[in-house]
């Protein structure tokens, strides 16, 4: 038996140089006897190595001439031996359910960036909400932890000696998520609103209340989501000014397995809507809902099922506008507080400008706050403000494609490979985002120790079996509350980044990263679980 310490281990090295092609590898080798591999300069020769046990003495077939090195070192592997690393890693790539998976794992010591596991580390996968680490940790640096986002309040016309405004309101949207968050509930922010409009004097508006979206695109939602995740309430667009999470909920009355259940009440009612209800009642205890609708339409198809015989049972959904909805509901306040409002409220601007006068304006609270509550409950509707808001730093309006400028280029001037960086959103829902494990272990460990911001970036993350996202995740375990960590999944997809504290205090940085297994994703955490449980 080999127990855990520091080991002197002989292994086998196969080096391949090709000039051309770049890494190349055995014809024949299985891959459950590659524990480690990578690559590393030497001037402008790239050589990529591969560890095994034995040494494979497989044909090669290169186009361009290459060489062949082979080579017997020595080096030290710390806590966990060789041999328990790649039979640890070996039992994971046998689990059933990823036969058929792409899988890509990278686990490293912090301190001396020694790999402990590594499997396919520069392999580009689909990250799932793990994508959530590269948008936060960007922010943090860029924006800084204590920017805040602002929404200010301005006014056009003139206001006469009777109070009456001879003009509009305006609500500026720059992108704040937080207004009306139930995240944030202390924030009674249409009552400040009001207070400002009355400290004008102003006792009635001959004008409207206009939400003003324009510093944002008409792209408010990734063109590669997919229908099934659009009109749910995780999917709620970027629209320049939100409220209420963007988001409202529905309440269902249910009777018996396979009948409709009934719509009993749906709160805010910001707007009209029309609900194609498709939804059957089930006798799994589970929400299997789905609501189905595009951004600025008022209709939605719901479909799934939910528990059968229920008095009340609640689903959420985004709204279809919010701008609208927050003019609305400001100008719904304004009448209550006595001040008449003559216009309906608008989302488009007149068609003639005049000089606006700025009287209030609502910040949120403190970026490292809102980047709280993105990691620790992987929170999208966030995660793509705070991705959007990277485009403020250099254009005058907020796209992605602008979003996304600013995001490679930050991850580039700190010495990353971003060629194994695919952005298509802030939050990883699009299936189309692709990273690897190594950039993943990579973003941890320049947190950890090269970045003034690091102990709030890790701060922000899940613990193991104690809270957000990870609540469930290596419960009642050795391991519980020693992994903080995101995790990330979508269909077919389960991926976990982030670190793992010992109680001899030292610190891996890991990326776990499994596309297209098939079965259960519960038997796919397990295995995963079992896998970060053999580093101990």
């Amino acid at each position: 038996m080999v127990k855990s310490g520091c080991y002197e281990v002989v292994i086998f090295y196969t080096f391949i140089f090709n000039i051309k092609d770049g890494c190349t590898s055995p014809k024949k080798h299985s891959p459950a006897h590659e524990l480690f591999y990578g690559s590393f300069h030497i001037k402008n020769i790239k050589f990529c190595y591969k560890t095994y046990y034995k040494m494979n003495r497989g044909c090669f077939s290169l186009r361009t001439m290459s060489l062949f090195i082979l080579f017997v070192t020595s080096f030290s592997v710390s806590v966990v031996s060789a041999k328990s690393a790649f039979s640890a890693l070996e039992t994971f790539l046998k689990t059933p359910e990823l036969s058929c998976a792409n899988v890509g794992i990278l686990v490293q010591n912090i301190d001396n960036h020694k790999v402990v596991i590594s499997y396919q580390p520069d392999k580009v996968l689909i990250p799932g909400s793990n994508f959530k680490l590269i948008t936060t940790a960007a922010a943090l640096t860029i924006l800084g932890p204590t920017f805040r986002f602002e929404t200010p309040l301005e006014y056009d016309g003139t206001i006469d000696s009777q109070g009456i405004l001879h003009g509009n309101i305006y609500i500026v949207g720059k992108g704040d998520p937080t207004i009306g968050s139930e995240f944030f509930p202390s924030d009674h922010f249409i009552q400040n609103w009001i207070n400002a409009v009355q400290k004008l004097h102003i006792r009635s508006i001959d004008g409207k209340v206009i939400a003003d979206v324009s510093a944002f695109d008409s792209e408010v939602i990734p063109p590669d989501w997919v229908w099934e995740d659009m009109g749910n309430y995780y999917a709620a667009g970027v629209y320049g000014l939100s409220l209420n999470d963007n988001m409202y909920r529905l309440t269902f009355q249910t009777d018996s397995v396979g009948t409709t259940p009934k719509i009993i009440n749906r709160s805010p009612d910001y707007h009209s809507m029309i609900f194609h209800n498709e939804l059957k009642a089930s006798s799994n205890p589970a929400d299997l809902s789905y609501l189905h609708g595009a951004p600025f339409s008022y209709e939605r198809t719901i479909t799934g099922t939910i528990p059968a015989n229920r008095s009340s049972f609640v689903i959420k959904g985004d709204l279809p506008n919010p701008p609208l909805a927050l003019a609305g509901y400001f100008t719904d306040q304004l009448k209550k507080a006595g001040i008449y409002v003559s216009g309906d409220p608008t989302d488009s601007l007149p068609t003639t400008s005049h000089q606006r006068i700025l009287f209030y304006t609502q910040y949120s609270p403190e970026l490292s706050e809102i980047i709280n509550i993105t990691n620790h409950d992987s929170n999208n509707l966030f995660a793509e403000h705070i991705f959007k808001q990277l485009a403020f730093t250099q254009f005058s309006v907020a796209t992605r494609q602008e979003a996304t400028l600013i995001l490679k280029k930050f991850w580039a001037s700190h010495q990353f490979d971003t060629t194994t960086l695919f952005v298509e959103d802030g939050s990883g829902l699009s299936p189309f985002d692709g990273v690897s494990p190594e950039f993943f272990v990579h973003l941890l460990i320049f947190m950890r120790h090269d970045n003034p911001y690091g102990n709030l970036f890790f701060q922000s993350l899940p613990i193991a079996g104690e809270n957000g996202t990870l609540r469930n995740f290596l419960a009642n375990s050795p391991l519980t509350g020693k992994v903080f960590a995101k995790s990330g999944s979508i269909k077919r997809v389960l991926c976990y980044s982030g670190y793992i504290h010992f109680s001899n205090a030292k610190e891996y940085a890991f990326s776990i990263m499994v596309n297209n297994f098939y079965g259960s994703p519960t038997v796919v955490k397990k295995a995963i679980e079992k896998l970060l449980l053999s580093l101990q």
